[in-house]
């Protein structure tokens, strides 16, 4: 048998014409991924800018809740002083009649303890905070007596704006409603 050999004819315009189609296709779907690529980013960029604003106006309004308390404080401190001024030299010691007395302590994870450290019952007990602050809490209109303490679950987050606990209850020696507040406590295992 005979072969005869025919010489292969490459056509070199046709290949750099494929070359160059297929150059275009790779370089337009590198443009299309990177502008994808950036879209995302940006837009990530974004997101996080934003949480870092949250994050930031939900620290001024912790620090803004705390110069509230401080300034309650520092007005209850000076009510005291000046009423202590004002009594009459010599006047000696007064006994202070019985009365609720608040100690707010952390215990374990999420879970805080209120303790009435008076010598007086707290009646009708309610507690509550601020709403960005998750409470779980016992229901409203338990008595405290003196030594006795009630827990409940304080779940701060991140967005949480003011860390303050409300106590409200009933004083009957008074027969008024009394009101404490304070911050919630760190816990020191987060």
């Amino acid at each position: 048998m005979l072969l005869n050999l025919v010489p292969l004819a490459i056509d070199w315009q046709e290949v750099s014409d494929q070359a160059t189609v297929i150059g275009v296709f790779i370089a337009l779907a590198v443009g299309i991924a990177t502008t994808v690529v950036m879209i995302r980013q940006e837009k990530v960029t974004r997101t996080g800018q934003q949480l870092q604003s949250e994050h930031a106006t939900a620290a001024a309004e912790r620090a803004e809740s705390a110069a509230r308390l401080t300034e309650e404080y520092t007005r209850r401190v000076v009510e005291a002083l000046e009423t202590i001024a004002s009594r009459p030299e010599g006047a000696g010691l007064v006994i202070a009649a019985p009365r609720v007395r608040w100690s707010l302590t952390h215990q374990d994870g999420d879970k805080y303890l209120l303790t009435n450290v008076g010598d007086a019952a707290a009646h009708s007990v309610r507690i509550n905070a601020h709403k960005s602050l998750h409470l779980i809490k016992p229901t409203d209109g338990h008595n405290i007596d003196a030594g006795e303490a009630l827990g409940f679950l304080a779940v701060p987050t991140m967005a949480t704006l003011d860390f303050t606990i409300t106590v409200e209850w009933f004083d009957l020696s008074s027969g008024h409603k009394r009101t404490w507040k304070y911050p919630l406590p760190p816990n020191r295992q987060k």
